[in-house]
């Protein structure tokens, strides 16, 4: 039955032509985009094993609801009437003018969700089960797939050594499945032997389009190993934090072997080999890892950014539909 529904799946057409379909990508190494669209029958098969974000969870709550109600945006001050939420009036106003007033909000309709995914060559990195580029185009097309189920206008940026490609947020399949087939050129772009040009402000450079571009109250979601951060990338967040709600994805490793084990190391220009049986070394490794997730982490407190690990060891499905809460949607989604 998913056979027939991927063989009968007509892909987007970009520039004149369909985009071709790669079925040849590796097991833990590499995406296609068939493997992508079916996320979405991995998402509704979710219903009925998922579990609602628990209320002190960073995310509980972060999707608001497409009808009027007590929401975040402030519409108007009105007398109270039969019928309003007692809970909704204004008590300081009600004392000034002798007369019951209640506040009206009215919830945000439409939504933007705008994705930014790494496709470096730093992502083409991975101890168990998968790589981190693998791992993180596979987030990212659950999240979108979420974000349809929701009614959200979906785009986002696919960022690589030489730049980044960006898709501009619409709703429904087309404009998602855009985003799909970008992230899936640059996944399968990455190689070893892959001798890129320096990408550590291409992060930066990603971020500062993104802060042009993300309108008010929309969702920014970040899968990255955030290779490259700095202060600058600091800023950027901050300065998208202020009106958008800001997910953070980055990667956490388990610790590598602690035995007396020889590994080959390679940024896809040089290569080293390194020697894990050196206690020292291997801390001073497990320092610098520590060093860039705690500077992540501190986000939340300065911020109040969600930052949630992603580890390329555990199934994706698992670690974004437990972190998020995921649930299936009963419709097929805009069109």
């Amino acid at each position: 039955m998913m056979a027939r529904f991927l063989s009968s799946w007509r892909l987007p057409r970009f520039g004149g032509q369909e985009v071709a379909e790669q079925a040849d990508a590796s097991p833990g190494v590499y995406v296609s985009l068939s493997e992508l669209v079916a996320f979405e029958y991995r998402l509704r098969k979710l219903q009925g094993l998922a579990q609602a974000a628990p209320s002190h969870s960073l995310l509980a709550g972060r999707h608001r609801a497409s009808r009027r109600g007590r929401g975040l945006d402030f519409e108007e001050l009105r007398e109270y009437l039969p019928g309003d939420d007692p809970r909704t009036i204004d008590w300081r106003v009600t004392a000034r003018r002798g007369l019951a007033h209640v506040r009206i909000y009215n919830e945000e309709r439409d939504r933007h969700h705008w994705l930014l995914v790494d496709q470096r060559t730093s992502m083409f990195f991975g101890r168990r089960r998968a790589l981190r580029s693998q791992v993180a185009a596979q987030a990212a097309a659950l999240l979108a797939w979420k974000s349809l189920c929701d009614g959200d206008r979906i785009g986002g940026l696919v960022l690589g050594d030489d730049g980044f490609d960006q898709v501009k947020p619409r709703r429904g399949r087309r404009s998602l499945l855009q985003l799909l087939a970008r992230i899936v050129e640059r996944n399968q772009a990455l190689h070893a032997g892959l001798s890129p040009p320096s990408a550590a402000g291409q992060l930066n450079e990603a971020l500062g389009q993104l802060s042009a571009l993300a309108p008010r109250n929309g969702q920014v979601t970040i899968i990255s190993d955030f290779a490259g951060f700095t202060e600058r990338t600091r800023a950027a967040l901050s300065d998208l934090a202020r009106s958008n709600d800001v997910l953070l994805l980055p990667f956490w490793d388990p610790p590598g072997p602690t035995k007396n084990q020889r590994v080959v190391v390679s940024d896809g220009a040089l290569q080293i080999e390194v020697d894990m049986g050196d206690k020292h070394l291997r801390e001073r490794l497990a320092d610098i890892a520590d060093s860039r997730m705690q500077a992540l982490l501190g986000l939340r407190e300065q911020m109040g950014l969600a930052v949630v690990p992603l580890v390329t060891s555990d199934e994706v499905v698992v670690q974004v539909g437990k972190l998020l809460g995921i649930h299936a949607c009963g419709g097929r989604g805009r069109r």
